[in-house]
């Protein structure tokens, strides 16, 4: 969206998640341990940029956000790769680091189980870049004449290990040159499908890109449906020519209607591929009765939708997704209407307990607290009201939208998470260390009596929380108790015998009283070694159980917090097994042997 007195072009509705793909940015892999173990013991954030080879890199741009602030400290690396951002309030912080080429090995995904790493004033961190992909080449047309200054993307569409991503990512754009030369770096490990032209956006009375009316012609010479993947490799150089096809593509058009946040800001649209999620256009409405056209459409189901923003606190609101299917003609007169979007507030609780002190606490753990609204992606079939709510919304998730709403609370423990679309959400906590642990997600409305406010309280963690467009729903309560456990260990296997794919460890209640009480339910995948570590752990009996993960589809592994059939039969099958580890308050338990 863009402010109408802004003289810069505006970032797409997906800024919060395309600023990972616009730039080489990059996250910082691990830290040390930093639990309340003691206070903070400086206002600062060290650490070191280092190659794959654990060579330094100098002069790597560092920037260092947190919660709450407008903007993010920036530093940059010395010769020996160390960096030091200094005067940070206490808070929870991601690192970024770019350099022109390299990427991070960091998990890139916030929808993803693996969730990128954060950080607090005091943390030492090792920061890992590897040289990124290439993908390049020439666009000709039929009779071998370089195609100049048309537009190449490159989309990737599987992961390193040739899985199919649930969305497929667009990578920088590239003009071609005056030979009709293109190349795209800085690529993530994966398979990518590369197109030329198309994507254009009719702005006052003109097409902004020479191309852009075209439909996209995907390397070497066809359609979406049969473009040919590349396999992307760190450090190495894929070529994909492009033979321009030139083909005319139809329009999508129509009118931004419903109240805006702030009229002065400018609404954006975007149009998604219905199925592989991939983002086919972004455009503006930009005069004054908020009409927005998008050429260069091929024939093919889309999802579209507006969002706007700029108001009180950062408010935006956004319209309904819409379904739309171009089949030779252009799609016109759609009415995309605005409505606020929900927003959820409560407060955080900490629950000290000097008998089971992990250690000195830190006074700022609640201010180090990150609590995070995420949406389903994946509708359940469940036994909950919710569910049996007709006037409830899906839970499947939009290809684009706010999926999520992340906060720290105040210092009056105040939390408050804007800006979700419509949808069941999940509350998840970043604690401030290992000695906390959660132990209790609650939802009251104080003029609620028991026996009804206790129920609401036993639900909403296992539940999760629907919402529809402006709702404002208060009373929510995450509580953080003290005297967490931990368990590290390996998992192993007879003889001869080979460990399957995709392991994760669970870890269940053993008490029949805790059988439906979600955050009592742990899960972790194994590293490269077979090891694995359970943080956060709630004192009390376990079974333990390695077997294979379970996907929601190719794209998407099964949680055992969000799927109750999924839940039940980890449980009954951990119970047949009757591995028991018990953890008592603050206990460590290292070196565990998991026989597979």
């Amino acid at each position: 969206m863009l402010h109408r007195n802004s003289h810069t072009r505006g970032a797409s509705l997906l800024a919060h998640s395309l600023v990972f793909l616009s730039v080489a940015t990059v996250s910082a892999q691990q830290a040390t341990d930093t639990s309340q173990s003691k206070p903070p013991a400086s206002s600062a954030i060290t650490g070191r940029v280092v190659n794959e080879s654990g060579q330094p890199l100098p002069g790597v741009a560092v920037s260092v956000g947190s919660w709450g602030a407008s903007d993010a400290r920036r530093t940059a690396t010395d010769n020996e790769g160390y960096f030091k951002a200094e005067g940070l309030d206490a808070g929870v912080y991601r690192i970024f680091a770019s350099w022109p080429s390299y990427i991070s090995e960091a998990p890139g995904s916030f929808d993803s189980s693996e969730r990128q790493p954060l950080y607090r004033p005091g943390d030492s961190v090792t920061i890992k870049l590897t040289k990124g992909g290439v993908i390049a080449g020439t666009v000709t047309n039929a009779t071998s004449d370089a195609i100049v200054n048309v537009t190449v993307r490159a989309y990737r569409v599987r992961d390193a290990e040739g899985k199919p991503l649930p969305t497929a990512t667009s990578s920088r754009e590239r003009l071609t040159d005056d030979r009709g030369y293109y190349r795209i770096y800085g690529l993530q490990p994966g398979s990518y499908v590369v197109s030329a032209g198309g994507q254009g956006q009719y702005v006052s009375g003109y097409a902004a890109n020479p191309y852009g009316n075209d439909v996209p012609t995907y390397a070497p010479a066809s359609t979406r449906d049969a473009a040919v993947e590349f396999v992307v490799r760190s450090g190495d150089e894929a070529t994909a020519d492009i033979r321009y096809r030139g083909e005319p593509g139809h329009s999508i058009s129509g009118r931004v209607a419903g109240v805006q946040p702030n009229p002065t800001y400018i609404p954006g649209v975007l149009i998604v591929d219905s199925t592989s999620h991939a983002l086919i256009a972004t455009a503006n409405a930009m005069d004054e009765n908020r009409g927005f056209q998008v050429n260069g459409v091929p024939d093919g189901d889309y999802e579209i939708a507006a969002r706007a923003g700029g108001g009180p606190n950062g408010d935006a609101s956004a319209s309904a997704t819409k379904r739309i299917s171009v089949r030779g003609a252009d799609v016109t007169g759609l009415e995309l209407a605005l409505a606020p979007l929900a927003s959820i507030s409560g407060r955080v609780h900490l629950e000290l307990d000097s008998k089971s002190s992990c250690g000195r606490h830190r006074e700022t753990a609640l201010r180090e607290t990150l609590i995070i609204a995420r949406r389903d992606l994946v509708e359940e079939k469940a036994e909950t009201k919710n569910a049996k709510d007709k006037s409830a919304p899906a839970t499947e998730a939009l290809p684009f939208g706010p999926a999520f709403a992340e906060a720290v609370a105040n210092d009056k423990n105040e939390v408050s998470l804007r800006n979700l679309s419509p949808g069941t959400y999940r509350l998840e906590t970043r604690l401030p260390g290992s000695g906390w642990y959660v132990s209790a997600i609650s939802l009251v409305n104080p003029d609620q009596k028991p026996p009804v406010r206790k129920a609401t309280e036993a639900n909403i963690a296992r539940d999760g929380l629907a919402l529809k467009s402006g709702d404002k729903v208060s009373g929510l309560t995450v509580t953080i108790t003290e005297g967490a456990a931990s368990i590290r260990g390996s998992v192993s296997v007879a003889d001869g015998q080979r460990l399957p794919q995709n392991i994760r460890v669970y870890l269940v209640p053993a008490e029949r009283e805790a059988s439906e009480n979600v955050l009592r339910f742990f899960e972790v995948g194994l590293e490269s070694d077979r090891t694995f570590t359970v943080a956060n752990i709630a004192p009390g009996r376990y079974w333990v159980i390695a077997r294979p993960a379970e996907e929601n589809d190719s794209t998407r592994v099964k949680l055992i917090r969000q799927n109750s059939d999924f839940r039940a039969r980890v449980l009954r099958e951990a119970e047949s097994l009757k591995k028991e580890v018990s953890f008592k308050p603050c206990e460590r338990t290292v070196d565990y042997d998991l026989q597979f």
